[in-house]
């Protein structure tokens, strides 16, 4: 046996048309696809959720604050308000979104913002005075919420407030500042 006709024995034994060499690289692709496929779809998925469904929530409904009871007489009380907020993946339960003053106002239970309408300064009660205090600019609230001195473009900020069964609920909003016009945020 000569080279040569080594050379063309081996070459006879191996097809030539790369069939199972073609069927693996496919097959290997496919493969590939498919694991990827498998992971890009559910990232994607999780990607795009805030996209696809509404993301925030927490500041649209009536917040219960306490009995009925506790609001009778003639001082002002101040309550804090806490809700859950579900915003794109998270969700905090029970988070502090403000704080308003209720009182009892010709005979009607009323309900308003801590918030100043000046800078944003948390507004307290001056007890001796019988007085709202913005203690950031001195403005002075009466107790139905009207400016009496100082630099806020309008009054205290009401808020809606309900009652049911005894129940007292408030439904706290923002409302834009330095405007003379209350504006929601």
């Amino acid at each position: 046996m000569t080279d040569g006709d080594r050379g063309r024995d081996e070459s006879e034994a191996v097809p030539q048309d790369g069939s199972r060499r073609k069927f693996m690289v496919v097959g290997a692709g496919v493969v590939g696809a498919c694991v990827a496929g498998i992971t890009i779809v559910p990232a994607a998925s999780i990607l795009t959720h805030p996209l696809r469904v509404p993301t925030t929530s927490g500041s649209d409904a009536f917040i219960p604050v306490g009995r009925l009871a506790q609001f009778k007489g003639d001082k002002p009380v101040k309550v804090d308000l806490y809700s859950d907020k579900v915003d794109a993946w998270n969700r905090v339960v029970q988070v502090k979104v403000g704080s308003a003053w209720v009182q009892q106002r010709d005979g009607q239970l009323v309900a308003m913002s801590t918030v100043c309408p000046h800078l944003g300064c948390a507004i307290d009660y001056d007890a001796e005075n019988d007085k709202f205090l913005c203690p950031c600019h001195d403005s002075y609230f009466s107790r139905a919420g009207e400016v009496e001195t100082g630099p806020s473009p309008r009054g205290m900020d009401s808020l809606e407030l309900q009652t049911e069964d005894e129940q007292v609920a408030i439904r706290y909003q923002r409302f834009k500042q330095g405007t003379e016009d209350k504006e929601p945020v």
